[in-house]
């Protein structure tokens, strides 16, 4: 039987204080649509017996929300943004400022943000950086930091960085403790929780095209804020900031954005 469609608001309400996520932030008919698709496969009849469900198991709470944060990531993820970031963005700001924080919201398990940890390594060996990885879905935080990727997702990592930084394990491949251990992870609900503030580069990737445009105005002026002046701000390739100078920011090249 398919949940009667004025449900969903109410739905959304219990959700929130079940699993602390507030679906009001994100794109109604493209959410609405994943849900019901889950219901589907878990063989849920309506919205109020699967929040029952969700409340009485918490392996069920882990799977959908892992199902509805989307973790999907690469290293060395489009590389022409990367290219960017490694020959212009980070030269420039160890420049000015020799040890960097850097943030990468939305991290899922990892393969940006020690992206940047490796491209650090290798302009300034040895220097302690500050790099913080945030998700909401914690498993994939447990991922990142066990730092074991399989194949595919270092199609697009420079051999450089795979024969310097990874060991090979069966089919899978180990990132080296070096590089782990320069990156710090944490549980962070964009939507909720303040943000810190000092960074020098923010990467948020492939996370504004599920919200609301209000919702992205809001977190785009909160990223904003938590940059020093002249800092970078970094989406993804699919994504466009609506009136970024009414946050203090300036394209400066694809998918990098410049505080004022």
């Amino acid at each position: 039987m398919e949940p009667v469609a004025a449900d969903y608001e109410a739905f959304k309400r219990r959700l929130k204080g079940t699993i602390g996520l507030d679906l009001n932030y994100y794109k109604h008919q493209q959410m609405h649509r994943r849900i019901h698709q889950w219901l589907q496969r878990v063989g849920a009849a309506s919205y109020d017996e699967y929040i029952k469900r969700l409340q009485a198991d918490p392996e069920e709470r882990q799977r959908f929300a892992e199902y509805l944060t989307i973790n999907t990531s690469q290293f060395y993820r489009d590389v022409s943004v990367f290219k960017e970031i490694e020959e212009k963005v980070l030269p420039e700001l160890v420049q000015r400022y020799r040890r960097l924080r850097v943030w990468c919201a939305g991290c899922s398990t990892g393969p940006e943000i020690y992206t940047v940890a490796m491209i650090l390594e290798e302009l300034t060996p040895g220097v302690r950086h500050s790099l913080l990885g945030t998700d909401f879905d914690t498993g994939a935080l447990t991922q990142a930091e066990e730092g074991l990727y399989s194949d595919n997702l270092l199609n697009s990592l420079p051999a450089k960085y795979r024969e310097k930084y990874f060991t090979q394990e069966g089919r899978m491949w180990r990132l080296t403790e070096t590089i782990r251990d320069r990156v710090r992870f944490r549980r962070h609900n964009l939507l909720e929780d303040p943000f810190d503030t000092g960074f020098h580069l923010i990467l948020c990737r492939n996370v504004f095209i599920y919200f609301t445009p209000e919702a992205q105005a809001r977190l785009t002026k909160q990223f904003s804020d938590s940059l020093v002046s002249g800092g970078y701000f970094v989406v993804g390739n699919a994504e466009n900031l609506l009136e970024p100078e009414m946050a203090d920011l300036k394209r400066v090249s694809y998918c990098i954005y410049q505080r004022a």
